[in-house]
């Protein structure tokens, strides 16, 4: 919907469709789609779901049903979805409309884009406030969830990219990327399980029950219903420690890989099925930890010094309603533990601490500690890091800060010239600084393993160490680096050893190391180990880590590039009709991304597929014309067949777009040695010395190429 005048339009429209009687009966079109099953086990359900739990948890009940997890998913609702499609409301963005209609008891979405409509009924919602997505039936068993969103509060519909995807993106929303069953099921649902077959490409998803209740966060529970009604029944038997809660809340609430099939059940270890993504992987968050992209809090909150000193989510959160035990709108929350030293919390003076007047905004621990950030335009989320607020990093290295968040008035060098006064030494002394230059100098490719050592030597936080240890595999030709990933092999933390094994993985003479960490007691590191001897070429022996990367594998096979992991074993198998079948079906997931054509054109080279092959990189080349991955294969290809000019031509194009691709200047002049043109060889040769000078190879070719021009 364009323009305000058109939104105040719709939301007098609305308005008076809610008085009384509807203005006027929708259509009678029946749309076929088959509802949205409650649940798939109703005797389980009955035995243990919240009507069975009312008798003797009343209040937790009542409590739960006001929840963000009871309201997680639904089917769509006649008495709760009608003002947003009754009357039809429509919604323009450039190149395709959008209307959005209910028709007796079913919903649509119709959507007309370059002059053709599809209509898709929809079965299901996910959320309720501040916004409401729904979910699309497709074949093969899937469900997508729309980025058409509705907002109950302002009674208007919104798109949460509004960034034109495109169909064939892995984030349209009929794309892979936004597909239910694989991407938000796990978490909107209670006891889901995805059930993804690799052979017929279809989903035959399962779950107890829409939403989260009470089985997802509580096992046991068909013993303890049954326990509970007997007279000498011993309250308790269900409670679990505090580290089996924080996982129980993890699995959720984390940017993570899920590993294994939904098994996971409370009790069991977060390690043993996730794999936790942390700033190690740029984009995901700020170089100083702040949140950035959708990170789920867990992380943030294990890089905290709270969440490093035991600090749990039931401190804080009431696990049944998810609102906080405290308030935090008068600090209560916070100086609960801040007042007097609680688990060696320091002590803090609210206004002498934050130089801001009692009862102001700025007296507010959370607005400076824990900012928030706005996703899928509507939804705020509190950054659980507990880092303190930094203009001079702002300046630096353009993080965000609370103060200039607050303050949008005043400049940044006002809040610099503040916060300096104010708390500068701290500043200066604390890691947060450190952390964050090391972390930005190594994203940008910049030398920065000498403060990634020094930062590791004295951290004592497992998820930061990780970090460190992640981003140190950038720099093996560095001294002391692999010494150090070595030694990190034995760390306490999995999630420092699974990324010294990844990090190691290019040194040669690491293969014993990495065999050993197949039979790592955790299943995390065991997958990164078989990942990297899988990845070094090298035969990986059966055992426990072979059947969990094999389970990885076909659960995952929703994902292009473990689909395209087992199209590669069906090659090495000698079955080409299933391994063509792999690759077609991963290049469907994500057709607009030059990368996985390219990966297919491997595949298919490794198949003799050269025809195929060449096939794929050009249409990479369309997506990505200066893409130097795509270019240097089209070159390599080219080279195979013989067509020598064509594959020289391609690699000066690489060499102009990446000037450091030293293994492209090294190839360029293998071409021009095959054309003759002995002085172009040797400048190109010269372009590869800064990484190949040592290289067997390249000396080889040296010798040639001086002999020629009698050097």
């Amino acid at each position: 919907m364009k323009g305000v005048g058109a939104s105040i339009l719709v939301s007098i429209v609305v308005l008076f469709a809610g008085c009384g009687k509807e203005a006027e009966k929708p259509p009678k079109e029946p749309q076929e789609v088959a509802a949205m099953p409650e649940t798939f086990d109703h005797e389980r359900l009955t035995a243990i779901g919240p009507e069975a739990c009312v008798e003797c948890h009343a209040d937790v009940v009542e409590s739960w049903k006001g929840s963000h997890h009871a309201h997680a998913n639904r089917p769509v609702s006649r008495q709760l979805d009608t003002t947003a499609f009754w009357p039809a409301r429509t919604y323009e963005e450039p190149g395709v409309d959008y209307k959005l209609e209910r028709f007796d008891d079913s919903f649509v979405l119709q959507e007309t884009r370059d002059g053709h409509t599809r209509t898709y009924p929809l079965a299901g919602v996910i959320a309720y406030k501040p916004l409401r997505q729904y979910l699309a039936p497709f074949q093969r068993g899937q469900y997508q969830t729309t980025s058409l969103a509705y907002d109950p509060e302002l009674k208007e519909w919104f798109d949460v990219f509004a960034d034109g995807r495109q169909p064939g993106e892995w984030g349209h929303w009929t794309g892979q990327g936004m597909n239910w069953n694989a991407n938000c099921a796990y978490c909107h649902m209670t006891e889901f399980v995805k059930d993804f077959d690799p052979a017929t490409e279809t989903y035959h998803s399962t779950w107890l029950q829409q939403g989260i209740a009470c089985a997802q966060c509580h096992d046991g529970l068909m013993e303890h219903v049954h326990e509970a009604r007997l007279p000498d029944y011993q309250p308790g038997k269900l409670v679990l420690d505090e580290a089996a809660v924080m996982a129980s809340c993890a699995t959720c609430h984390s940017r993570r890989e899920q590993l294994t099939p939904d098994t996971f059940r409370p009790g069991d270890a977060y390690d043993d099925h996730f794999a936790l993504s942390l700033p190690d992987h740029p984009g995901l968050y700020y170089p100083d930890g702040q949140i950035r992209d959708e990170d789920f809090v867990y992380g943030s909150f294990m890089m905290s010094r709270m969440g490093h000193a035991g600090v749990t989510c039931a401190d804080c959160h009431n696990p049944h309603s998810g609102d906080t035990i405290l308030p935090v709108a008068n600090n209560s929350l916070c100086m609960r533990c801040h007042s007097v030293g609680l688990d060696n919390a320091p002590i803090i003076q609210e206004t002498a601490h934050s130089y801001h007047a009692a009862g102001s905004t700025g007296n507010l621990c959370i607005n400076c500690h824990m900012p928030h950030t706005t996703y899928m335009q509507r939804d705020p989320r509190r950054d659980h890091g507990f880092l303190s607020p930094d203009p001079l990093m702002t300046r630096e290295l353009g993080i965000p800060n609370a103060c200039s968040t607050c303050h949008a008035e005043e400049s940044l060098d006002w809040a610099v010239e503040h916060a300096e006064a104010w708390y500068g030494e701290k500043l200066a002394t604390k890691p947060q600084r450190a952390r964050a230059r090391a972390l930005a100098t190594a994203y940008a490719g910049e030398p920065a393993a000498e403060a990634l050592l020094r930062l590791a030597a004295s951290e004592d936080i497992p998820a930061w160490k990780a970090v460190y240890t992640g981003l140190l595999g950038n720099y093996l030709g560095e001294p002391h680096v692999i010494s150090y990933l070595r030694a990190q092999l034995d760390d306490d933390s999995p999630w420092v050893r699974a990324r010294a094994v990844t990090s190691l993985t290019p040194v040669p003479d690491v293969g014993p190391l990495l065999m050993d960490r197949l039979a790592d007691p955790v299943r995390q590191v065991r997958i990164a180990a078989a990942r990297s001897v899988v990845s070094r070429g090298e035969t990986l022996p059966e055992g426990e880590a072979e059947k969990d990367w094999q389970t990885y594998l076909e659960f995952n096979a929703d994902r292009p590039q473990d689909m395209f992991v087992l199209a590669q074993q069906a090659i090495e198998s000698g079955d080409e009709s299933t391994a063509r079948q792999r690759i077609v079906f991963a290049v469907s997931l994500d057709r607009a991304n030059a990368e996985v054509h390219r990966r297919a054109a491997i595949l298919y080279s490794m198949l003799g597929d050269n025809t195929q092959a060449g096939a794929a990189l050009e249409t990479a080349l369309n997506i990505a014309p200066q893409n130097p991955d795509v270019l240097y294969s089209l070159a390599l290809l080219r080279a195979e067949e013989g067509r020598l000019e064509e594959a020289a031509a391609l690699l000066e194009d690489v060499v102009m777009v990446a000037p450091d691709f030293y293994r492209a200047w090294y190839n360029l002049s293998l071409a021009y040695v095959q054309l003759g043109r002995w002085q172009d060889a040797s400048v190109a040769l010269d372009e590869a010395a800064p990484a190949m000078s040592q290289d067997p190879n390249y000396l080889r070719t040296r010798a040639v190429i001086d002999r020629m021009l009698n050097r």
